[in-house]
């Protein structure tokens, strides 16, 4: 498998964490950038400020619904504790980035303490420190106003703060960037991640597919993490999808990449608001109007390592159709690859089988009707339809594992 950069594919997937009423924030590109440049004035090492890139880049993983994300663009934010506790749980166990879950835990520690974590002045991680100071100064930015209007009176925000809420110390290198106009230009320029990509610099990594699989797994919490109908959505396409793959004869690799897509292939549903993702009657032509956008998202934040991997077509077109009435590119069967055509029937397998907010999950007679209805109406792929409709032993057995797993994370 070609090699994959991790800081790469960590500003890529960032963004869909970055979504919210106001459309699209780049807030974690913003917040690794300050923390960068304030961790090389305080002289930490390359080792240590790529850990931090890591923790910056996903800070806020843990806020997944668009009313948490809101309470956090409140600046002085009270109880922000909870994101960073399902942050940490939700990266603890990605091997690739676990030096990421302690400060993640702690990027809203106050400096005078009173912190959930016990921690207090520098007894907080110092990558943490950076964070919540980056991360509240990208807070106070007025994307309505121009940036370099604003520096001042944020400046000012940020000293009365300095031994209260944020390291002292790290105030006063703050004050010393902070005099170069670059310094907030970068922020806001439409360079951003090529700036952000050249301070992590040659302090990158690059991953295997083992790493690439737990930061899929990783996105696919933050995405079903998003609606209680979807708690196990992302893991049960992937797996009915690595299922169908083999039984179609992919290689061992290329079932392996089916996962990743499985588990990535709604990472573009992070763009729409919850209260269209959990209405429980029909959607309005405006509502579902929004709900195609997000195959749309899913394969634009992907399709930079398209020349490397096929996950963003595998992804991205399970809502195009072989007739080519499908969305959102309306793409016909010759321009559907094996790959996008099982996590299609994957996706509406999944989907069928699980609760939703208008009607409870499906049995197998019904679910295997309505499939094969599709596939003779020319919406879905005969061949791959028909294995999944002769493998009702082996997916029943895979969607109680799930449903086993899931329990199990819940107890948890």
């Amino acid at each position: 498998m070609p090699v994959i950069d991790l800081a790469r594919l960590l500003v890529n997937l960032s963004l869909a964490l970055d979504f919210s009423r106001r459309g699209l924030m780049r807030h974690h590109q913003r917040v690794a950038l300050i923390a960068l440049r304030l961790g090389e004035a305080a002289g930490m090492s390359g080792d240590e400020r790529f850990d931090l890139f890591k923790a910056a880049i996903i800070h806020d993983a843990g806020a997944v619904t668009w009313p948490e994300k809101d309470a956090l663009e409140v600046f002085d934010v009270q109880q922000p504790w909870e994101h960073c506790h399902r942050g940490y749980r939700f990266i603890s166990d990605v091997a690739v980035l676990s030096p990421a879950a302690e400060i993640i835990l702690s990027h809203h520690d106050r400096w005078q303490g009173g912190n959930p974590s016990g921690n207090i002045k520098a007894g907080i991680p110092l990558a943490a420190r950076i964070i919540h100071l980056a991360d509240r100064l990208d807070v106070l930015l007025n994307d309505g106003e121009y940036v370099l209007d604003q520096k001042e009176s944020i400046i000012r925000q940020v000293q009365l703060l300095a031994g209260k809420v944020f390291d002292p110390d790290l105030v006063d290198i703050f004050m010393q960037l902070a005099r170069a106009e670059s310094f907030w230009l970068d922020i806001t320029a439409p360079c951003l991640t090529e700036n952000l990509l050249e301070l992590v610099g040659e302090h990158a990594s690059t991953i295997d597919l083992a790493d690439l699989i737990s930061i899929a797994r990783l996105f696919a919490r933050v995405i079903d993490a998003k609606s209680p109908f979807t708690h196990r959505h992302s893991r049960g396409v992937a797996a009915v999808a690595r299922y169908l793959a083999r039984r179609m004869g992919m290689s061992d690799e290329d079932c392996l990449l089916m996962e990743v897509a499985g588990l990535l292939h709604d990472l573009g549903k992070l763009t729409v608001p919850e209260d269209i993702l959990e209405k429980p009657g029909r959607l309005t032509e405006k509502e579902f109007n929004r709900v195609k956008q997000h195959t749309y998202y899913t394969y634009w934040l992907l399709k930079p390592f398209d020349n490397q991997l096929p996950i963003a077509r595998w992804a991205a077109f399970h809502h195009e159709k072989i007739n080519g009435q499908g969305y959102p590119f309306r793409l016909s069967g010759s321009q559907l690859c094996p790959g996008a055509r099982i996590m299609a029937v994957s996706d509406i397998f999944t989907a069928l089988k699980e609760d939703r907010p208008y009607r409870p999950g499906m049995a197998w007679p019904e679910i295997e009707r309505i499939i094969a209805r599709q596939a003779g109406q020319g919406m879905l792929d005969g061949d791959v339809a028909g294995v999944l409709i002769d493998s009702r032993g082996e997916l029943e057995e895979i969607w109680g594992d799930l449903v086993t797993a899931g329990d199990h994370c819940a107890l948890g």
